[in-house]
């Protein structure tokens, strides 16, 4: 059972599904930018949800905000104009170990001018899953 305010996994599955948008971005195996397609951990699920919760923890202006089965929820503030982007992280087991898929979203504007997929290279760099 995902905690309070914490989006299930089906919730983040069908927010990923919605794609790419002006204020959004989701990994996509299809993607042809490679910031923008799913990682693979190799490590358990559990082990994977803590190295991811910790490596964002680490990250200037990244903050968890929740943990569910298989989701993390965290935001990242930017650091000129202070606007509160929320992320969402998938976590699902597969071969080699575990899947990482995620969607960043910003909460005002019409455009963020690229800010969420800069987002999502930011976790795959501290992840160490490239950029």
């Amino acid at each position: 059972m995902a905690a309070p305010g914490v989006p299930t996994a089906a919730e983040v599955r069908a927010l990923i599904a919605r794609g790419n948008g002006s204020n959004f971005a989701a990994t996509s195996l299809a993607a042809s930018d490679p910031r923008l397609r799913p990682r693979v951990l190799p490590l358990p699920l559990a082990a994977a949800s803590d190295r991811v919760a910790g490596a964002l923890a680490a990250i200037r202006g990244w903050r968890v905000v929740g943990r569910g089965d298989g989701v993390i929820q965290a935001t990242r503030t930017t650091r000129l104009l202070r606007f509160v982007d929320d992320v969402s992280i998938l976590l699902e087991p597969t071969a080699g170990g575990t899947a990482v898929s995620a969607r960043s979203g910003s909460r005002v504007g019409r455009g963020d001018l690229g800010q969420n997929r800069r987002n999502l290279a930011e976790l795959w760099k501290a992840l160490g899953l490239g950029s």
